[in-house]
């Protein structure tokens, strides 16, 4: 069962990194989610109420793809939501420099790729309309280590098998072309 009917992978210097799939990355960079599981039942899972899980949830990391090794991360969610976070002395600070960015006008306008530099980190997002409305980013750090994602309706942990037409499959291929 995947944490809703969104999904995506997460790959740092071309290998998948599950755990960064349906993500809750506190900021002392452990992960209290679970790929293909909706947070809060991971945490009820593992004996917390529900409120101290959204305190929990609140100070963190939360997206079907989470990207970055810090100090600058991506978060992607659903097929059209993307954010970017600092880590500033131990806690996330949501980055401007992405607000009003709107995931549905560019798909629709078939806009290119934007390009956005964060603190010397480059971010790079592609939003198409396909057969559905899908999210592409690469994160490139400083040091040359390199994040990429997808995320979308139907696609991703979980939903690799789930028969709602849609392909994980080709999503990763578009993954590999988007950024080649």
């Amino acid at each position: 069962m995947a944490y809703s009917d969104y999904g995506g992978y997460a790959y740092r210097n071309g290998e998948r990194v599950e755990e960064r799939s349906d993500a809750v990355i506190r900021p002392d960079m452990v992960n209290v989610g679970a790929a293909g599981a909706y947070p809060g039942f991971v945490a009820l899972a593992a004996g917390q109420t529900l409120a101290q899980f959204e305190q929990v949830r609140d100070a963190s990391l939360d997206g079907h793809v989470v990207l970055g090794d810090g100090p600058v991360f991506a978060v992607m969610y659903k097929s059209c939501h993307l954010m970017a976070y600092r880590l500033v002395d131990g806690a996330f600070v949501k980055a401007p420099e992405l607000d009003g960015l709107s995931g549905y006008d560019l798909a629709k306008n078939d806009a290119p790729a934007v390009i956005f530099d964060l603190s010397g980190h480059k971010l790079e997002v592609l939003f198409e309309q396909t057969d559905n409305y899908y999210q592409y980013a690469r994160l490139t750090h400083p040091d040359g280590t390199v994040w990429t994602g997808f995320s979308g309706y139907g696609v991703g942990a979980g939903l690799e098998d789930c028969g709602y037409g849609y392909s994980t499959e080709d999503q990763i291929d578009r993954l590999q072309e988007v950024f080649a």
